[in-house]
């Protein structure tokens, strides 16, 4: 598998570059040597490109180091997670992946996700992506620090999926906790902090699980039809990412039931409080009302108004009809 001689390397596009051999010799390539070292056979290969870049949408219609299924996929704007075999170009992987977005100037980021698309070959893999993602940048720093040293692409792929979903993990944990000390607040009675809104906490809970369950599918489907290159090692690997991921998409639909029964706790608690209040109101009503009544019939001067002579009798009877006819009517429609 070599590069067309005609065809430009798009350099401006690289976001980085990094060459593995099995004698351990890792380094990261200069720009200018990309292509040079893309014909040597010892090599191992990572190439990370910037999608939005119009120099590397141009090679990708033209190159032939990308399967077309995969250009194809990448015009259509295709986000949905998928692992599959593509029996070309040595029979490659192909993944489609959900990563989260890299918030620069941030301690904790959120929880925004952008799209990574690439393809793994024994000795190639090319990521592509539009927006800077935090795994891949995290992997890229941990590359260039000596605290990784793969000897392969496919010892690199199972690097970033651990490097994600220890990120999805730290996450979750954080969810968790506030999770936690909201659940110790309506225990104790209390209101919640207005800031906290359960409503966001469970949208970004579903939101998550509905990026990271189709993961999960592609794993289990990738597991029985793995491409030959796979060691008996990236087979146990593997079986563990399929775990992990597991626990983790069981970790989020417990946090998203957790954030819908809280949510329903806190509703039952306004709920309880406005009770109360209305509970005083009616008390206060009740007591307030026979002082009412008789300052009402009391301050009626019917005596000092024309035709109303000795009508004080008239109307204590017009008054008690009009009470039992809205009795009447109220027990008739049942509200009491």
């Amino acid at each position: 598998m070599t590069q067309e001689p005609l065809l430009p390397f798009p350099i401006n596009g690289v976001v980085f570059a990094w060459s593995m051999s099995t004698s351990g010799e890792n380094r990261e390539i200069p720009l200018v040597e990309i292509a040079q070292s893309l014909e040597d056979p010892d090599l191992s290969i990572w190439l990370h490109l910037n999608l939005s870049n119009s120099q590397v949408q141009r090679w990708l219609e033209k190159t032939n180091l990308v399967p077309e299924r995969v250009v194809e996929m990448i015009k259509e704007g295709v986000t949905r997670s998928r692992l599959e075999r593509i029996e070309k170009l040595d029979d490659c992987l192909l993944m489609v992946m959900n990563d989260f977005h890299q918030e620069f100037g941030e301690k904790d980021g959120d929880s925004s996700l952008g799209t990574l698309w690439a393809i793994l070959t024994p000795r190639l893999m090319i990521s592509l992506r539009n927006h800077p993602l935090r795994t891949t940048d995290t992997l890229r720093f941990d590359l260039r620090n000596g605290q990784l040293n793969p000897y392969s692409t496919i010892e690199l792929f199972h690097e970033l999926i651990d490097l994600r979903a220890e990120y999805l993990r730290s996450l979750l944990m954080r969810l968790s906790e506030t999770m936690d000390d909201l659940e110790e607040i309506l225990l104790k009675g209390k209101d919640l902090p207005e800031h906290e809104n359960l409503g966001r906490i469970r949208i970004q809970c579903s939101r998550l699980r509905r990026q990271f369950a189709p993961e999960l599918i592609a794993l289990h489907r990738l597991q029985k039809r793995l491409p030959y290159w796979f060691s008996e090692d990236d087979k146990l690997r593997l079986n563990d990412d399929l775990d992990l991921m597991s626990f983790l998409t069981q970790e989020i639909s417990n946090l998203y039931d957790r954030a819908k029964i809280l949510q329903d706790e806190q509703a039952a608690h306004v709920a309880e409080f406005n009770a109360r209040n209305l509970q005083v109101l009616s008390v206060m009503t009740v007591i307030f009302l026979p002082m009412t009544l008789l300052t009402g019939i009391m301050g009626m001067n019917m005596e000092d108004l024309p035709g109303l002579k000795e009508s004080f009798y008239i109307v204590m009877t017009l008054m008690g009809a009009a009470g039992a006819a809205v009795y009447a009517s109220l027990k008739y429609k049942k509200i009491i």
